[in-house]
């Protein structure tokens, strides 16, 4: 049995004496104390055990205080009330929790009178703010009284123009959150990956509260949110023992225009094993309000250095140069981490006319298909999608074609599929600058020796590496 002390006074008091006799709960034992009876319910149960007077007076308090309670609510309508009674219940009783109600804006932290670690301060104001705060279109409702309260639990409606409108759950990727359900019309579905995702679903995500911030973001507008949801920055890993100063400052060109194009984020500029002074000042000048370099001088090992920085810059988009991640032990650190990575080559971001995806399993497409739209109407460039079969049965990918053909009327984007039963890399070697968009799976990781004796276009990317590369990761937490 839970014994429980309330100290009442004021119509909020009343509400919620009135609540707590409606929600009857055996396992409770309720002593209240108020100088105003007209608060207390008409009818109330037998756990109730009420006295009348003024607990600001100390002597008539300490004896009811003689008693251990589990709990101590104070729910008065004067604040100098209030503040008395909480001293009189603290100069006997350092310990037990006291839930204040603080309608008055107390800031406990700033007067040591109440710097009280078993005090648990409800700020009214707040949460009426709050509350109507939740009826504003457009933002997140995050649950106030389960779990942590901090936002880590969210409800989101998904609105007709989103990425995530026809995408079954399971090609989401969910890192550090989590679809747990969703309500359509009066239904509640439980979430699995075979569940499709229509507009006007209201989801239920669980998850770490700035993550879910990204992912609201992400959901609730259109195109133009990338790298979100796989984070908020954009990283670009230099090292000056692998890479030329040619190759450095080509990599920096570029990436000055990406982070023009993608606004509003932040850029990070990591530089690894300093050699040129020169350089080295020039990429410094580029810090600023939204770009900032950093320098290792210790020889860090990358696969330590580059997961320490994409938690805690939050990076949503990796960028190396070629000769970075040509290297196959970069390839398996940048898979480990579940990050999108742009490789820049030798032909500019500037140059390019369009954005080519070459079709392969229905699963790895149907997850990559958002980011492919959204880096697209970033760039200003058009989609091409290659379906390549060679025996020229090009209905087995008709699910998925559909799929892209559905978000490109969405989204009011073009976009142009070519059917071929050719080798479509040979195709594509002589063919206009273009971004081409990869899925990342283990596949990327394999040795490019025996890649070449392949006929899995995915193994064979690096024979368009000429192009800048993006690299989307498709593997399911």
């Amino acid at each position: 049995m839970k014994k429980i002390l309330i100290i009442a006074d004021g119509i909020v008091a009343k509400h919620f004496l009135q609540r707590i006799s409606e929600t009857f709960i055996s396992t409770n034992e309720y002593t209240i104390i108020t100088l105003d009876r007209s608060i207390l319910p008409e009818k109330h149960p037998s756990n109730f055990v009420t006295y009348q007077f003024d607990p600001t007076s100390y002597i008539k308090l300490s004896k009811i205080l003689k008693r251990d309670f589990d709990d101590i609510f104070i729910v008065m309508k004067n604040r100098v009330d209030a503040e008395g009674t909480y001293l009189n219940i603290r100069r006997d009783n350092p310990v037990t929790r006291i839930t204040f109600f603080n309608r008055w804006d107390i800031e406990f932290s700033k007067d040591n009178l109440f710097n009280d670690q078993n005090l648990i301060n409800i700020n009214a104001n707040e949460l009426i703010a709050s509350r109507l705060y939740d009826f504003l279109p457009n933002v997140p409702v995050v649950a106030q009284n389960v779990g942590l309260g901090q936002g880590e639990i969210m409800e989101v409606l998904v609105p007709f123009g989103s990425a995530y409108v026809y995408r079954h759950i399971g090609t989401i990727i969910q890192n550090q959150w989590r679809i747990v359900a969703l309500y359509r019309g009066n239904q509640l579905l439980l979430s699995k990956p075979s569940l499709m995702i229509k507009p006007n679903d209201l989801l239920l995500l669980v998850g770490k509260p700035s993550v879910l911030e990204s992912v609201f973001r992400a959901i609730k507008q259109e195109l133009g949110q990338f790298p979100a949801p796989f984070g908020e920055n954009l990283y670009i890993y230099m090292d000056m023992s692998r890479e030329d100063r040619d190759c450095i400052l080509n990599c920096l060109e570029q990436v000055k225009y990406l982070h023009k194009r993608i606004k509003g984020r932040k850029l990070v500029v990591r530089v690894t094993s300093p050699t040129d002074a020169d350089l080295l000042e020039t990429i410094k000048k580029l810090d600023s309000e939204s770009v900032e370099c950093i320098v290792d001088f210790r020889n860090t090992p990358p696969e330590k250095l580059i997961a320490e920085d994409v938690e805690e810059y939050n990076i949503g988009l990796i960028i190396c140069g070629r000769d970075i991640f040509s290297d196959r032990g970069y390839r398996e650190i940048f898979y480990r981490l579940r990050k999108p990575v742009l490789q820049f080559s030798d032909i500019s971001l500037m140059q390019l006319k369009k954005l080519v995806l070459i079709l392969s399993d229905d699963k790895s497409m149907e997850i990559i298909s958002a980011t492919v739209f959204d880096v697209a109407s970033q760039l200003g460039v058009d989609i091409e999608l290659l379906d390549y079969e060679p025996d020229s049965d090009f209905e087995k990918k008709r699910f998925i074609l559909n799929h892209y053909e559905n978000l490109s009327s969405i989204f009011s984007k073009s976009l142009q599929i070519r059917q071929e039963n050719r080798n479509p890399i040979r195709q594509l070697a002589h063919e206009e600058p273009f971004l081409q968009v990869i899925p990342f799976t283990d596949k990327i990781l394999q040795n490019r020796l025996f890649s070449y004796f392949s006929t899995d276009v995915e193994k064979l990317y690096f024979k368009l590496s000429h192009n800048p590369q993006l690299f989307v990761p498709v593997d399911i937490e």
